[in-house]
């Protein structure tokens, strides 16, 4: 809010001059940030290099930081915390002292955001993944969209399935083919979860508009798990808004839900009937062949060296869940490497053992936190506290990648399960997945924990 409306004035030595639209701001600024804009400055030209500020009444004063510099400052005096809700208007543009527009520090930040294709992780490529016959279908239509300039075909592109069938791998996939041919293409994926959270935030703190422009200044929208939107009244609201905004100005729309249109229930029927007017596509559950296609390639990634009778083995077992059928895999390489065993057949079925899915029987998120916690020493309540100790930490991690394996629960629903958001839960999987096959200890607490929950299963 401050620094929004600050440019730059000359350079004297190692001395840089900031120019400020009032005495106020002026003020502001070096009581309250000179660290922060001196730290920032010398990091770009040097440990000697110094800041000044100064006021320029001459500067445009009627920008978003001098409005809400001003509300602040009302309400501060007035002791009328209303005095803040009015949300600024859209920044002018403004000139330093060579005539030249300044750069819109928003618009960078965005620019920061959106681009780089680090935003979507290689493995989520096409080219890792594995078209079959359930979803070959989805895969063209992503493959189109990705291809097309934006708006072209297929908008909106409305892609279900059930969990783990590959939705989330086409959006992104999407979002880096298109990136891949033209760099500076403003892509955006972002969940529902996320939507909601960052649409609360900018109400909360009365920044309407700079969220308007996170979500409507770009040319791609992927939005993932839309069901998730469900009796978001507000939210939805502002998602329509978005939608049309995007729609109408012609840029590309790919969503992402457990179910088709029609069947998403707690969502406004003028929301679900833009969803039907595009591309609506299913994936499947792989059918073996794709699925053994999906381990060779995981193994390839992966660099083991696994029989093809193994992998045969695998995808027989695992036929409903791509996340499943890849984590058997991991649990295989892991009971190898922590025995120092060649993978055979034999090892696979004891690794697998506890692990391989039952027809009919369904395995509830109550039940793995209550054998975890007991398991650990704990209660509920601690696996669900906000502690930050080593062993509840652990516990937790352990409880979260048994959920993501043993149930068809989303990161997003893991996620809220703990009061946490899915980046945290992805992490505690991960972070479990990586220490599986190299601490023994690790192995051994979900294996114990799988055959546990697995036997509580049978009884109930």
């Amino acid at each position: 809010m401050w620094i929004a409306d600050v440019v730059e004035g000359t350079l004297s030595g190692s001395t840089l001059e900031l120019l400020a639209p009032s005495e106020f701001v002026r003020g502001w600024l070096v009581g309250h940030h000179l660290d922060l804009l001196t730290a920032a400055t010398r990091s770009v030209l040097g440990p000697e290099a110094a800041v000044r500020v100064v006021a320029d009444p001459g500067l445009d004063a009627d920008g978003p930081a001098a409005a809400a510099a001003a509300a602040a400052a009302i309400s501060a005096s007035a002791g009328d915390p209303s005095a803040a809700l009015a949300e600024p208007t859209a920044p002018r543009a403004r000139r330093g002292r060579r005539g030249a527009p300044a750069p819109d520090p928003a618009q960078a930040s965005l620019d920061d955001a959106l681009e780089g294709p680090s935003r979507f992780p290689e493995r989520y490529s096409f080219d890792a993944f594995v078209p079959g016959p359930s979803n070959k279908f989805a895969h063209a239509a992503a493959m189109a969209v990705a291809e097309a300039p934006p708006s072209r075909v297929y908008n909106p592109l409305f892609i279900y399935g059930g969990v783990g069938l590959g939705k989330t791998h086409l959006l992104m996939a999407i979002g880096q083919h298109m990136m891949r041919l033209s760099p500076r293409i403003r892509v955006r994926y972002v969940t529902s979860e996320s939507f909601m959270t960052e649409f609360i935030r900018a109400v909360r703190e009365r920044r309407g508009y700079l969220f308007q422009r996170q979500f409507r200044d770009v040319e791609v929208l992927l939005l993932d798990d839309v069901q998730f939107l469900a009796r978001a009244e507000e939210t939805q609201t502002e998602f329509f808004h978005t939608f049309n905004h995007l729609h109408q100005n012609e840029r590309q729309i790919v969503i992402a839900s457990d179910r088709p249109p029609q069947e998403l229930g707690g969502i406004e029927e003028r929301l679900r009937s833009r969803f039907r007017s595009g591309l609506v596509v299913d994936v499947q559950p792989p059918d073996l062949e794709t699925r053994i296609a999906i381990l060779q390639l995981k193994g390839i990634r992966d660099r083991l060296a696994v029989p093809d009778e193994v992998l045969h083995f695998i995808a027989s077992r695992f036929e409903s869940n791509i996340r499943e059928l890849e984590g058997a895999l991991l649990r295989v390489a892991a009971f190898s490497s922590l025995s120092r065993q060649p993978i055979d057949l034999v090892l696979a079925e004891r690794a697998l053992e506890d692990l391989i899915p039952e027809s009919g029987r369904e395995i509830s998120a109550s039940l793995i936190l209550e054998e975890t916690a007991a398991y650990f020493g704990l209660s509920q309540e601690d696996l669900l506290s906000k502690s930050r100790s080593r062993p509840l930490t652990t516990a937790r991690h352990v409880a979260m990648y048994l959920l993501r394996e043993m149930t068809g629960l989303s990161l997003i629903k893991i996620g809220e399960t703990f009061d946490r958001d899915h980046t945290t839960a992805l992490h505690g999987i991960k972070k479990v997945e990586a220490l599986m096959p190299a601490r023994g200890s690790t192995y051994r607490q979900v294996q114990e924990l799988t055959k546990k929950i697995r036997a509580r299963s049978r009884t109930a």
